[in-house]
């Protein structure tokens, strides 16, 4: 007992060092700045949609979706490491305290994350229902519960690894809490949330039931671990090297016809280097098309007319912010320092190719604002482009110049 209660102390002790050493560089003053704009003025025009809301909005139902969302994703925190498999493995009937530990540790994250979204969604609530502010906080209590009780069937699908069988717990979950949530937020009778509640329960029992004489899997439950820190250490290695992460490569053949265009010269090595690692390495690409996403989705949704350009503008540093660990990608490799190229001319491959991201990314973006006012759309893409040169050419430069 008291070993593996000195065993969680010391993971958690290391888990909170490893997050204080590196999340005082991704707070840095710059990304705090942009974070209290962005937020200032999310709520600023989300007060104005508020004031605009037509009585026919669909607003249970956009709540449900979040909210079901929120109840349904999330995980145990175990941190464990791939040699517990072999350490630890013959303690697996003495491990009970120090998983009930890791269960309520995060627990306590999941019921912050729910009560940030709850307290974001509780004036388009009291809008769209009239309600007082003081009946949200019965809301979040019920949620609370339903949320506990999805974090342990959570805990409970660990003992499975087929993927299929995740996919559809999800599924099955996330309709059952969206159904609760627009049952709670369109005022339905008590017996219609108390039914689904109850199927919600028993799905529990079920899960509890089915996997009472399963082995616990260590394999999945270390697999899954490790995705959960190699994506903090991805993040932390946007603002400082990061030794523990891993290289990940990703085939990606379909973007091949990309590099088509870069001569097959010496003098284009970085060119090429670069353009595969930004497509094939990490998490790149993906970075640039979840950011391009989330941006157009955000200059279509919100009514912002010329604020539009400083969303572009902000997604645009945002991108430019975080694709610059992509020039330090290759800088514990022997093999790069081989190549008979200057290192200006590596500089100016990756500059090139910095500028090509986000001029596309301040193309498809403008697409976007024309489909809400084209003179507007016209003015973004020139201040969108105009912004991309400034970036590159000053900050970035002047930024890799001091690593």
């Amino acid at each position: 007992m008291n070993n593996t209660n000195n065993l969680w102390k010391q993971r958690i002790q290391q888990y909170a060092a490893d997050m204080r050493k590196y999340l005082k560089y991704m707070l840095n003053d710059h990304l705090k700045i942009v974070l209290i704009f962005i937020l200032g003025g999310a709520a600023y025009y989300y007060q104005l949609w508020l004031k605009g809301l037509s009585p026919t909005f669909p607003a249970a139902f956009l709540m449900a979706v979040i909210v079901g969302l929120v109840l349904t994703a999330g995980g145990v925190r175990t941190f464990l490491k791939p040699a517990d498999i072999v350490f630890l493995l013959p303690l697996e009937t003495r491990m009970r305290p120090y998983f009930i530990k890791s269960f309520f540790f995060s627990f306590a994250y999941q019921v912050y994350l729910l009560l940030i979204v709850t307290a974001a969604l509780a004036p388009l609530y009291v809008k769209a229902t009239g309600h007082p502010y003081g009946s949200v906080l019965s809301i979040f209590f019920m949620f609370l519960m339903i949320k506990f009780v999805n974090f342990w069937m959570a805990w409970h699908m660990a003992y499975f690894e087929e993927s299929s069988a995740k996919w559809m717990d999800f599924l099955v979950r996330f309709v059952l809490n969206g159904a609760f949530a627009y049952l709670l937020f369109a005022g339905a009778h008590l017996a219609f949330l108390l039914a689904v509640a109850a199927i919600i329960f028993s799905l529990a029992c079920y899960y509890y039931v089915i996997t009472k004489k399963k082995p616990l899997k260590w394999e999945h439950l270390i697999d899954l671990e490790t995705k959960r820190m190699m994506f903090f250490y991805r993040m932390a290695n946007l603002f400082t090297d990061v030794p523990n992460i891993k290289d990940k490569v990703k085939r990606r053949a379909y973007a091949d016809w990309m590099l088509a265009r870069i001569s097959f010269s010496q003098s284009a090595s970085y060119h090429f280097l670069y353009a595969r690692t930004f497509l094939r390495a990490g998490d790149y690409a993906g970075l640039v098309v979840r950011l391009t996403i989330i941006g157009g989705i955000v200059l279509l949704a919100a009514p912002l007319q010329y604020g539009n350009i400083v969303v572009l503008i902000i997604t645009l540093y945002l991108t430019g912010f975080q694709l610059i660990p992509l020039w330090k990608h290759h800088a514990y490799k022997l093999w790069v320092s081989l190549y008979p190229v200057k290192e200006k001319d590596r500089e100016q491959a990756f500059l090139a190719l910095l500028q090509i991201i986000l001029s596309v990314q301040t193309i498809l973006l403008t697409l976007f604002v024309m489909f809400t006012d084209v003179l507007t759309g016209v003015a973004a893409c020139i201040a969108g482009l105009i912004f991309s040169q400034l970036f590159v050419k000053a900050y970035v430069r002047s930024r890799i110049k001091k690593v």
